[in-house]
């Protein structure tokens, strides 16, 4: 016999029964099923409303299935530890404020790197908390009040496949926070090696080895190199690299 989960919504004439989700008793026992799909993911939101919410958008796709849920910091790390999904969908208001959000993008990152993408689905955005999640290991950064159902289901394949994803709202922050360019800005030396190393078709670990620092330190700079040559993609930087003579 299964168990439903609905969302309760006033309609003025009565209230509207929203199906959200369908589970079996033994998946209650257990967690949620995690079915054979392409894309296993774990949502980690501290508000029960969020999480299901989340769940049912992301669920909407056959090639989509969330493996699990946490509300808190310990429960998330557990959570991603028995499960290894492909992409971890978190809200950086863990705890009392986002430096236990963003300590755990890190923690998950120097673990588990490249098998678990991050995205970041924040309630509010500064520079700081953008710049901060993105070098601690982050893949996406969202704004909740601010994405929408194709925008959310797109930006988990395009992290799973190795993209850096920006919001609109976080576009438009970047925007302005970098300016408007006409050539590229200057790559730090660091940036330089690591640009190389990119163009040689190193991925992000074995750039860290050969650097000797971390993934999320690779994740930064290959983010801050995106950004000066204004693009999304590495096969688009190392094109316009090229084009620069910087490659």
């Amino acid at each position: 016999m299964g168990i439903g989960v609905y969302l309760y919504l006033w309609t003025g004439e009565g209230f509207y029964a929203y199906p959200l989700v369908m589970a079996s008793r033994d998946d209650v026992a257990r967690g949620l099923r995690a079915p054979s799909a392409e894309t296993r993911i774990v949502v980690a939101d501290r508000t029960v409303i969020a999480r299901v919410g989340i769940r049912s958008i992301l669920e909407r796709s056959s090639s989509t299935a969330v493996v699990a849920e946490a509300a808190s910091y310990e429960a998330t790390l557990m959570a991603v530890d028995e499960h290894a999904p492909d992409v971890l969908v978190i809200d950086l208001d863990l705890g009392d404020d986002t430096t236990k959000g963003l300590n755990l993008c890190e923690e998950i990152s120097e673990k588990y790197g490249d098998k678990t993408k991050i995205l970041v689905m924040a309630r509010t955005l500064s520079e700081f908390i953008l710049v901060e999640a993105l070098r601690r290991g982050a893949s996406g950064f969202l704004i909740k009040d601010q994405v929408n159902v194709d925008e959310l289901q797109k930006a988990v394949k395009q992290v799973q496949h190795g993209e850096t994803v920006l919001g609109t709202g976080v576009s438009s922050l970047l925007a302005k926070s970098v300016g408007a360019r006409t050539s590229v800005e200057p790559l730090s030396d660091r940036e330089l090696e690591v640009l190389r190393l990119v163009g040689e078709g190193l991925g992000n670990k074995e750039i860290a080895s050969k650097l000797f620092i971390s993934e999320s330190t690779v994740k930064f700079h290959v983010h801050n190199i995106c950004v000066k040559f204004n693009c999304t993609k590495r096969t688009e930087v190392i094109h316009k690299a090229t084009q620069a003579g910087v490659l």
